[in-house]
């Protein structure tokens, strides 16, 4: 079976890891022209699948090339747009929509294309006769690789799987029980990242500090060195608690910091605010208040670290006293030596806001990034158009499967 990996423009962290369990057993190809390659790869009569890893955004982006792509030819769509709206694109045509654990469902969904089982394969939709199937749903243990040699993606190492919080305008806490990479297996990934010639090693966590936690709650110290001292041992460079493994701000606590401060590479420590609202952060399932976030600004800055604290402007419901709110708060951070990054509420299907639409973005916010300019971080702008592009596109669809 050849596996023929749609890659975009950008990072294709969710392709390496869809392909990364079987790519030892199959052919993997990339394509940047899926109708060009697909087609060629029918005229030589070969068997394949076309693989498609979506964000929200490159379905915003790329939804009718899937739709074209999947009226002649055998599709498997997955990632985290998939999983939060797998019935838009089972209506596009696509033959499988993976909405569950992939390193599961990829193999047996070959298996199920080479004919060696009629079964509708693990953490799977389908639709047949008009009707959706759906496959058992079976939880993976996060020891899989999940870089591609194939490809040559090394992402960041996913080292926590779903989240025991329930914020409004996020979904990753309905992926399942939350699971953790064992150390063993983290440490034998970076071996081979190092070996690779990727000495800086970043790691993919809903809560960078609730690695190994018992509760998924309270920051396990001995499970974070244990982790930390094994990338480094293995020759690796951790950086945890910044992107893509940004925590929570009642995880940043003294003894933390103190902790894991001799063996991470990253010097600064990002951490959600979202809104100094407090009516909003009831609204979004926040579980804390603005003054975690300044105590958790102050023991960063006392430890040596770098403080960088996210702001959602736009959230629905958001009004001017909430804007005002929001503001002084970002100017009491940046006064206690945090950075501040910015920015507007994305619209997400699957998330609980999904369907609300997102509050104008206020003029108050462009005149704060205007004097703070130096002090802020973000893509302002940028998420603006993404926000109304999500919005646009969900219109055209809507239209085109009525």
């Amino acid at each position: 079976m050849i596996l023929l990996a749609r890659l975009f423009e950008g990072p294709n962290n969710g392709m390496a890891y869809a392909v990364a369990p079987v790519e030892d057993r199959h052919k993997v190809l990339p394509a940047r022209d899926p109708l060009r390659d697909a087609a060629e790869l029918a005229r030589r009569g070969e068997r394949f699948l076309v693989l498609y890893s979506l964000s929200t955004l490159t379905f915003a982006e790329y939804w009718r090339e899937v739709a074209e792509v999947a009226r002649r030819y055998p599709v498997v769509a997955g990632g985290p747009h998939a999983i939060s709206d797998p019935a838009s694109l089972l209506r596009l045509g696509v033959k499988y929509v993976v909405v569950g654990d992939g390193e599961v469902a990829l193999p047996a969904i070959i298996e199920r294309e080479l004919g060696r089982t009629d079964e509708v394969p693990p953490n799977t939709l389908v639709m047949e006769g008009g009707r959706v199937r759906a496959g058992r749903r079976v939880y993976a243990e996060l020891t899989q690789r999940t870089y591609s040699a194939s490809l040559g993606i090394y992402p960041p190492i996913e080292i926590m799987r779903s989240c025991s919080f329930r914020c409004a305008f996020c979904s990753t806490w309905a992926r399942g029980p939350v699971r953790y990479r064992p150390v063993e297996s983290a440490a034998e990934m970076v071996r081979a990242y190092v070996a690779a010639g990727r000495r800086e090693i970043r790691f993919i966590a809903p809560v960078g500090f609730l690695y190994g936690s018992e509760d998924g709650r309270t920051p396990n110290i001995d499970a974070l060195v244990r982790l930390l001292r094994a990338v480094r041992d293995a020759g690796g460079a951790p950086y945890l608690g910044t992107f893509p493994s940004e925590t929570r701000p009642e995880t940043v606590t003294r003894d933390v910091l103190g902790a894991i401060k001799p063996y991470v590479a990253n010097r600064r420590i990002a951490f959600g605010l979202q809104t100094a609202s407090e009516r909003l952060l009831k609204a979004i399932r926040r579980d804390h208040d603005a003054a975690s976030v300044e105590e958790a600004v102050r023991v960063s800055t006392a430890a040596g670290f770098k403080p960088v604290v996210d702001v959602i402007g736009g959230l629905p419901g958001e009004t001017e006293e909430d804007v005002l709110e929001n503001i002084r708060e970002m100017e009491r951070l940046i006064a206690m030596g945090a950075r501040v990054r910015i920015h507007y509420y994305i619209p997400l299907p699957g998330t609980p806001l999904w369907g609300l639409e997102p509050a104008p973005p206020h003029r108050l916010y462009s005149e704060f990034l205007r004097r703070y300019r130096t002090k802020v971080e973000g893509y302002w702008e940028e998420q603006i158009a993404l926000s109304r592009k999500i919005l646009d596109t969900y219109r055209e669809l809507y239209q085109s499967l009525s």
